[in-house]
């Protein structure tokens, strides 16, 4: 397990900080899922290594009976490539509706989805973070995410000071194309 987080935290230098914290963060409280699913692009992102050089990235979640989200990543990737991956997102309790569990199927891995703000029609802040106390780091996870291939640099500018005012790591957020 820890050779695991070694490596996967060696592969991920662009996205980390030496602060070891990862900032408190409040998700949406109003936040309601039926509003939520269906076709998102993702017009900005931090340096992911598993997004390195990916493009035209988008996200279609739609509603499961079950209470759940499917989820359906799709992007052409750094070899211009398509790729996609499909997972579940869960609720992690119903007193923070924003704030999920994403498990993907293959390979099998989990992360956290918090949605720290959404208008549900134009935009959405998606934030997660992973401390390693060994290494005395935090692993930053940051989604821009549009209805839209492109976002308006006043929406940007908002999303960026909610995350800076929160005490992300906004430095390495960069523009996705969405040109394919």
């Amino acid at each position: 397990m820890l050779f695991s987080i070694i490596v996967f935290t060696l592969f991920s230098f662009a996205n980390l900080s030496l602060a070891n914290e990862c900032p408190k963060i409040v998700t949406q409280k109003d936040f309601d899922v039926t509003k939520y699913v269906g076709l998102w692009y993702e017009s900005y992102r931090n340096d992911i290594i598993f997004e390195t050089g990916a493009k035209c990235v988008n996200a279609t979640y739609t509603s499961n009976p079950d209470g759940t989200v499917a989820v359906w990543n799709q992007a052409i990737n750094w070899l211009g490539e398509y790729t996609s991956i499909r997972g579940t997102a869960k609720p992690k309790s119903a007193s923070e509706p924003g704030a999920f569990i994403v498990t993907f199927d293959s390979p099998l891995q989990k992360g956290d989805y918090n949605v720290i703000k959404s208008n549900y029609v134009d935009y959405s802040l998606v934030y997660a973070c992973r401390n390693i106390p060994v290494l005395n780091i935090k692993l930053e996870f940051i989604w821009l995410l549009s209805r839209t291939k492109t976002m308006s640099p006043s929406i940007v500018n908002e999303l960026k000071q909610i995350l800076s005012d929160m005490g992300a790591n906004v430095n390495s957020l960069a523009h996705v194309e969405q040109n394919c």
